[in-house]
Parts: structure tokens; C-alpha cells; sequence
């Protein structure tokens, strides 16, 4: 009886939000990684078409993030999530089984609400569960992106084999991996089925419900030191991270002569290494001395660039790409975590879509520079430009980080 107790309360665990996390983040990289595929060699359309498309949808997650996402309260975390696994699916199916471009662009635009209200959603609903009495809420945070970066791994190998089984046919992947969110969503409604089964056997057994913490007064979050520091460590990876997904394999080929199997062999060792990491963070929580480790990966993040630019050779590359998942791998744990220590539970919406507005917001600007830039010049030059933002967001943290030690540090009165 108690195994089973166990397994029907799985829904309304932490693993229950961990399974819904993978599902979501591998349907949804997918549909990221693969749209292109579909406008260009299925419906014909050129790279202007594909561009737009991805703004749009871009745009779309940004503008949901920053205004909708933000304003939500922590109850209504876990809706929002199932309005977005809904999103998710719906836009994934369409893009299958349309011949349309214009309902190819609405898909995008699902795509989007779905991201803008996923990831915060998502990551706030953790951040709640871990708070609950957890004696390592940081551990739980930890284990949620190590959760993100396995679907990331293993979802383009299932892709890769539907691809060969259905002889490359790319609309098959869309409709097959519609299955993930719904998956998902039908663990959102277990969920909320036993929330309110509990708060009916309470109510019968005369039971009080223990009381919701106040709302606190708006935090001016860009006055808080763990939020800065946190916006600011994610924005050292954000513009490197935007060019290597854009732009990444075609440096490896035209600038170091790699073969496409190369250049993906670099990716994989990337992601290898970013999911390490993760792996070590979960292991090592609770994690002290943050703002260190953040510094740590700034000049990490420097150094991988570094070789980028100045190797001639497929192996530097290598070993820039090997410097740089570590980076990748540590900060978004320890971000996530410091919000969760460092704020009210009624501001984490707030500060987690500032956050990952921030980074989407790059994620779309970067793209279109890097680009004039790399067409004016050359990839290598272009990736030297994205040093130039990360050692100014760099420099900018050192300095932030000085003053608040200084305006922290106890005074001492000498003795008369």
C-alpha cells in the first residue's frame, strides 16, 4: 500500500515538475532546431523567411516573458505552465500537417507564448517546491537544469532516429514529439487533482490549511545585490551562447576547416561538459560563495572565446568549446538558486522573467548583428567582436560587486 501511496503522490512531487521540465525542453528544442528545416526544404522558402519566422517567435516569447510571466502570482505558476504545454503542442502539430507558411508563422507564434510562459513558469514552480521544508532547496534547483540538459541531449538522438526511420521526412519529428507536451500536461492535471483531493480531506477532517505568506511590498529588483549579480552572470554567457547556437558550426567549417561531422562532435562535447557540470553543482549543493564562482566563469567565458579567435587549427575550436560548457553548465543553477534564497516567494515571477527576458532579448539582437557583422568581415573577426560585451559586462560585475562589499562592510569604531 505504501508503494503504491508512493506512486500515485508522484504527479504532485518535485519529480513529477522534474518530468514535465523534460518533456517540455525537448519538445520545445526541437521545434527551435528543426522549423528551419521545414521552411526551407518542405514548404521552399529562403533564409529572410526563416529570419522573420524566428523573430517573430522570438519576439512573441520576449513580450510574454516581460509582461505576462512577470506579473504572475506564485498560485498561478503551475497554470500557466499547462497553458503553455498546450501552446507547445498545438503549435507542434501545425507546423506537421500544415502546407501553409501563414499557419507555419501562427505556429511560431504558439511557440512563443508557450516559451514565455514555460520557462519561468517552470523554473518559479521549482523554486517554490524546493523552498517547502527541502534541507538543500539549492540541490533541487540543481538537479531541474540537469533535468533541462538531458533532454537537450537525448532529444535530437531520438530525432535523429525518427529522421532515418521516416527517410528524413522532417514533418515527422513535429508530430511525434507533439506526444512530450501532452504527456506533460496530463501530469500538470494530476497535479492539480490532488491539490484539490488534499484540500477536500482537510476540509472533511476539520483541518486548517496552513496559511499563505503575505505578499511583501514590490522589491525594486535591480536594487538587490543577489538579482544584479545573478542578470549579470547570465548576460556574460548570453551574447557567446547566442553566437555559438547561430553561428557555431559555420566557424568551425569556413574558419578552421572542420567537416560538419566535426563541428557537431563539437557541440556534443560541449553539451558533455555543460551537463558535468550541472551534474557536479547537484552533487556539491549547497554551494556557497557565489559571486566567486560567477567571476570564475566570466573569465572562463573569455578564455574559451580566446581560443575561438586566435586557433587556426579544428582542435582549439575543440578546446574552446570544452572551456565554454562549463560556464554554461554552472551559472544558470546558481542564478536560479540565489533568486530562490535572496526573495520573497511572491517576487520570483518578477525576477525570473526579468532574467530570462533579458537573455531572450539578447538571444534575438545578437543573432542580426553578429550577422551584418560576419558578412561586412569575416566569422573570425565577428566572434572577436563578442568578446568586446563580455569583458564589458565582466569589468561591469567586478565593479558592482566592489561597491556592494563596500557598502556592506560593517564600520568599526576605534577605541578613544
Amino acid at each position: 500500500m505504501q508503494q503504491r501511496s508512493r506512486l500515485r503522490s508522484f504527479p504532485h512531487s518535485v519529480f513529477g515538475l522534474y518530468t514535465v521540465a523534460g518533456f517540455y525542453r525537448g519538445a520545445q528544442n526541437m521545434a527551435l532546431t528543426t522549423l528551419a528545416l521545414i521552411i526551407k526544404e518542405d514548404l521552399g522558402y529562403g533564409a529572410g523567411t526563416i529570419g522573420v519566422i524566428s523573430a517573430l517567435s522570438g519576439i512573441v516569447l520576449v513580450l510574454v516573458t516581460l509582461f505576462i510571466s512577470a506579473r504572475l502570482k506564485p498560485a498561478q505558476l503551475e497554470r500557466a505552465v499547462s497553458i503553455s504545454l498546450i501552446a507547445l503542442a498545438i503549435g507542434l502539430l501545425i507546423i506537421g500537417i500544415s502546407n501553409s507558411i501563414y499557419l507555419t508563422a501562427f505556429a511560431s507564434i504558439l511557440l512563443g507564448i508557450g516559451g514565455g510562459l514555460g520557462m519561468p513558469g517552470l523554473a518559479g514552480s521549482v523554486q517554490l517546491a524546493a523552498g517547502k521544508g527541502s534541507a538543500n532547496p539549492q540541490r533541487i534547483l540543481a538537479i531541474y537544469t540537469l533535468v533541462l540538459s538531458i533532454s537537450l541531449a537525448i532529444g535530437p538522438l531520438l530525432e535523429a532516429g525518427l529522421l532515418n526511420a521516416t527517410h528524413q521526412d522532417v514533418r515527422w519529428p513535429f508530430i511525434a514529439f507533439a506526444v512530450l507536451p501532452l504527456l506533460a500536461l496530463a501530469i500538470m492535471f494530476a497535479r492539480r487533482r490532488e491539490a484539490l483531493a488534499l484540500a477536500a480531506r482537510m476540509d472533511a477532517n476539520g483541518e486548517v490549511e496552513p496559511p499563505h505568506p503575505p505578499a511583501t511590498e514590490r522589491v525594486r529588483l535591480l536594487r538587490t545585490p543577489e538579482v544584479v549579480k545573478a542578470i549579470l552572470a547570465q548576460l556574460m554567457y548570453a551574447v557567446p551562447f547566442a553566437a555559438l547556437t547561430v553561428f557555431g558550426a559555420e566557424v568551425a567549417r569556413v574558419t578552421d576547416q572542420a567537416t560538419a561531422a566535426q563541428a557537431q562532435l563539437a557541440f556534443t562535447v560541449f553539451f558533455v561538459f555543460s551537463l558535468s557540470c550541472r551534474g557536479l553543482v547537484a552533487w556539491r549543493s549547497p554551494i556557497f560563495h557565489k559571486g566567486v564562482i560567477y567571476a570564475i566563469s566570466g573569465l572562463l567565458t573569455i578564455t574559451g572565446l580566446t581560443f575561438i579567435v586566435v586557433g587556426h587549427s579544428f582542435m582549439l575550436f575543440l578546446v574552446g568549446m570544452v572551456i565554454l560548457g562549463i560556464p554554461h553548465g554552472v551559472i544558470f543553477p546558481l542564478v536560479l538558486s540565489a533568486l530562490s534564497s535572496s526573495l520573497p516567494a511572491d517576487q520570483l515571477p518578477r525576477a525570473n522573467s526579468l532574467l530570462m527576458g533579458s537573455s531572450n532579448i539578447v538571444g534575438i539582437i545578437a543573432p542580426f548583428i553578429l550577422g551584418v557583422v560576419a558578412a561586412a568581415t569575416s566569422y573570425r573577426f565577428m566572434m572577436g567582436t563578442v568578446l568586446i560585451p563580455v569583458v564589458l559586462v565582466f569589468v561591469i560585475f567586478v565593479v558592482i560587486v566592489g561597491l556592494m562589499r563596500t557598502q556592506h562592510r560593517p564600520v568599526t569604531q576605534s577605541a578613544p
